[in-house]
């Protein structure tokens, strides 16, 4: 029985995106990675009893994000919608598979192993992307790469970290596939935050001819940038950049309010939110009312759990600053992308960065277990 729970724990991990198979049990609407995580809680404590629940006091991160979300539910007296619904669900089955995960792998070959098993199913299903796109399936204005995804940046989160994993872990060819997979996407965020991770890691160890080259490299990277992404927005009255700044105009207006800085909007609520304030905060129609997140990390946080939820980031931030390890810097990557992109809060996402956090501020695996 415990081969099969790791068999099955090795299958939720390859197919993260298994939650694009939707389908209803009743009246109940549900997907293919929430049912294969049900199935691996049961065969989990078929294999190991309920003593590892006695290990729940020990995953710190997993505690804190329930109980900031109890402490925002309870305090706003939110009525149940369907995106706080969708948002629990999220939380609830991302927390499942990163304490199912942290019992099973103890060791850090052990979850580097399965980080491993993980990334080549990014690759898998990266490739998959395109050949779902060239056959026309889905296909962007713009011939992105995005796969059945809503978004190119949705896939460009997905591959970024395993990209980051691969090539620090020195296993060239899975990296070089994903980051031809990466670029396919044509995410400036995901790229760039990508780029400069690596740039971090990589910077100390060079002599200085090298670091020289590494400087004028960065700055061909940004002077792209700018080009391609913040020039065009000075050219026309439509672009992610022109729609970001009404969102974070928007978002900065809100947090005017003392209640929604202390306490946030409510988890899951700032689309409804947003949608209701922006047309009278800016002025004029919305470039889109339909806006699932802010935009940056750090109101994220706070829309969702209010100024604890920015304390416990912060504090997040810190610690993952003062390591030196594969994780920390792919959670780098995280925290880099996330001041102008954040689709955290949906099914695979959120159990990639729930799970790095965990790494990172777990005290169960000794710091010196987790060096490179």
């Amino acid at each position: 029985m415990t081969r099969l729970h790791k068999l099955l724990l090795y299958t939720n991990l390859f197919f993260l995106q298994s939650y694009l198979i939707r389908f209803h049990i009743g009246p109940y609407p549900t997907n293919l990675q929430e049912i294969l995580i049900l199935l691996q809680l049961l065969i989990f404590l078929i294999s190991f009893g309920l003593k590892p629940l006695l290990n729940l006091k020990h995953h710190r991160v997993l505690i804190i994000f329930w109980a900031l979300t109890a402490i925002s539910t309870l305090t706003l007296s939110l009525e149940p919608n369907l995106d706080f619904i969708r948002y629990l669900k999220f939380l609830f089955f991302a927390s499942l598979l990163v304490f199912i995960f942290l019992e099973t792998f103890k060791t850090i070959s052990e979850r580097k192993q399965a980080f491993k098993i993980a990334g080549y199913g990014a690759i898998a299903f990266g490739i998959f992307s395109l050949i779902y796109n060239f056959l026309g399936y889905n296909v962007a204005y713009d011939l992105r790469l995005l796969g059945p995804l809503d978004a190119a940046v949705y896939l460009a989160f997905y591959l970024a970290p395993f990209f980051i994993f691969f090539l620090l872990e020195k296993k060239f060819l899975p990296a070089i596939l994903l980051g031809l997979l990466l670029l396919a996407t044509r995410s400036a965020g995901a790229i760039g935050a990508s780029f400069f991770v690596i740039l971090i890691y990589f910077f100390p160890f060079q002599k200085k001819s090298f670091k020289i080259l590494l400087a004028l490299f960065s700055i061909l990277i940004l002077s792209l940038t700018f080009y391609t992404k913040v020039l065009p927005a000075f050219q026309t009255n439509y672009s992610s950049l022109n729609e970001r700044g009404e969102i974070w105009q928007t978002s900065f207006q809100l947090l005017q309010e003392p209640k929604n800085l202390l306490l946030g909007l409510g988890f899951g609520q700032f689309q409804t939110q947003y949608a209701t304030h922006v047309k009278d905060i800016i002025g004029r129609e919305p470039l889109d009312y339909i806006v699932l997140q802010p935009h940056n990390i750090f109101l994220l946080f706070i829309f969702n759990f209010g100024i604890l939820g920015l304390v416990f980031l912060i504090l997040a931030i810190l610690k993952t600053l003062k390591l030196k390890d594969v994780f920390s810097f792919i959670l780098l990557y995280f925290l880099l992308h996330g001041l102008i992109d954040t689709p955290f809060f949906k099914n695979d996402l959120l159990f990639i960065f729930v799970l790095l956090l965990s790494l990172i501020l777990n005290p169960k695996v000794p710091h010196k277990d987790r060096l490179l």
